[in-house]
């Protein structure tokens, strides 16, 4: 597992908190070899093996999103094991995985987070810390459509003002450029300078800090967005990623290109972007119903 660990930490530049879940979900599958049927080499497991593991992780109740991860994490290691030539085949291939729900991304209606902005906006020129820092998680998460660690992660370097780019970190540390406007710069440094008055020069250089002027954690983030989503939505789901996909829905309502979009969001592959143009399919079908003659005429 060391070995494995270092293989996806160094070679495949994956994240810690993407190791940390392959490596919970291979510890969960090495107990239940174990416990199940004495083994303690996955070495020698079979397609038999790993499917009672799937079949007791789905009478347990398990999402099948949650069991099709567990498998990837599994299929990851045996890959490895095979190029390290410490077994000959990968067994997971064998294994049907559980169907995947058709499940488009919640997101925000435009009009709820302009409500958002403008409340923001009210107190800007005797706007605190606290207030400063809420504004620009706002403007990062859905404007430039930034993941929740991409966020946190984000220093006083990566904010290019005179070219008005971001330069993210991403995941599997791929690096890219994503566009904000004139607005959310002149925001930022405001917020560099007062974190400098308040906090003075913090050592990671990050740009986004907490109330005691700390870097902040994913938690704090979650907590601070569901509190601000709070006062203008009564959504179900609220939470940073939410205003993620709401930005990506949203530019694809008016009319981005899917390629544009896939870059701005960092995405590895265009199937992970195109999910959203059925959210815009399903726009495009309202506005045609309320507003299109033929659409209230009987066949």
């Amino acid at each position: 597992m060391a070995r494995f660990s270092d293989y996806l930490l160094y070679e495949r530049r994956y994240s810690i908190h993407t190791l940390e879940g392959y490596s919970r979900d291979i510890r969960q599958f090495s107990d239940f070899l174990h416990d199940q049927y004495g083994m303690d080499d996955v070495a020698v497991v079979t397609h038999h093996h790993i499917r009672s593991w799937v079949v007791s992780l789905l009478q347990k109740k398990s999402m099948s999103v949650s069991v099709r991860r567990k498998l990837s994490s599994l299929s990851h290691l045996f890959k490895w094991m095979r190029r390290s030539e410490l077994m000959t085949h990968n067994p997971v291939f064998k294994v049907q995985l559980p169907k995947k729900p058709e499940r488009l991304p919640s997101s925000i209606p435009e009009s709820a987070l302009k409500q958002l902005w403008k409340s923001q906006e009210i107190h800007t020129d005797e706007a605190d810390f606290a207030h400063l820092r809420d504004q620009a998680m706002i403007a990062l998460l859905y404007g430039s459509g930034l993941r929740r660690s991409e966020l946190i992660n984000l220093k006083t370097k990566d904010v290019d003002a005179d070219r008005q780019m971001l330069r993210i970190s991403g995941k599997g540390r791929k690096f890219r450029q994503v566009p904000v406007n004139e607005e959310v710069i002149k925001l930022l440094k405001r917020l560099e300078k007062i974190n400098v008055e308040t906090w003075g020069n913090n050592h990671e250089d990050r740009v986004i800090l907490m109330d005691n002027g700390k870097p902040c954690y994913p938690k704090f983030v979650h907590n601070r967005v569901v509190t601000l989503l709070g006062t203008v939505t009564t959504a179900e789901k609220k939470s940073p990623h939410v205003l993620r996909h709401s930005m990506a829905t949203h530019l694809m309502d008016h009319g981005a290109e899917l390629n544009a979009v896939k870059a701005i969001l960092g995405h590895a592959s265009l199937a992970a972007t195109q999910v959203y143009t059925h959210n815009s399919i399903s726009r495009l079908k309202e506005v045609y119903k309320q507003a299109h003659p033929k659409s209230r005429l009987n066949p």
